[in-house]
């Protein structure tokens, strides 16, 4: 995939990120109704015949979290578009499959710290034998997760945006366990749709 920044000075990044959201299929509204939906629905389910819920009864780290919610709007966008968005299913897949067009396709990235956005170990480093392309549209999550002494809990920000498999950067340990792309270049490649 080809990066629509490639060429472009680093003061063409803003307009060329604005130009990408508002050109994407959802709106941004949209997408913050479908995560607003997806979280809410994490904290109104119950487990069992003991009916147990998250953030009440039970709670759970912010990868799982991640993954409940990432699950929680693939299905919301498959059930509002059917022959359009469906989660993704092979490794070779974004996060969210755009079916007409794999290039609207997008990675979820969520994250309990305030404004951070991190991928794993690998995603800072290149490959040749990558299994899927990094590069693309990403929405990005964050959120304050409810503890058994502080049950508070919410979305603090929701973005959305393009990044290049070149933006991640891992950690300069070989141990290290996550990659990040700057804040400066975050904020040129990625829209606040909440905050």
């Amino acid at each position: 995939m080809i990066s629509p920044y490639e060429g472009k000075d680093n003061s063409e990044f803003a307009s060329i990120t604005r130009k990408l959201v508002d050109d994407f299929p959802i709106s941004r509204q949209e997408l913050v109704e479908i995560v607003s939906e997806a979280w809410k629905d994490i904290y109104t389910s119950s487990f069992g015949n003991s009916e147990l819920c998250i953030g009440k009864d039970i709670f759970i780290p912010a990868q799982a979290t991640g993954v409940i919610l990432e699950k929680l709007i693939a299905i919301k966008l498959s059930n509002r578009y059917p022959k359009a968005w469906r989660g993704g299913i092979h490794k070779s897949e974004k996060d969210i499959v755009c079916l007409y067009n794999d290039n609207n396709s997008f990675e979820i990235k969520t994250s309990s710290s305030a404004s951070g956005l991190y991928g794993n170990r690998s995603t800072g480093h290149r490959s040749d034998n990558s299994v899927k392309s990094r590069t693309g549209y990403y929405l990005v999550v964050n959120y304050k997760l409810p503890t058994e002494i502080d049950p508070s809990k919410g979305i603090k920000k929701i973005r959305f945006g393009w990044i290049d498999d070149s933006d991640w950067v891992g950690q300069d340990k070989p141990t290290g366990q996550q990659a990040s792309i700057g804040s400066e270049l975050a904020r040129l490649k990625l829209i606040t749709l909440l905050e």
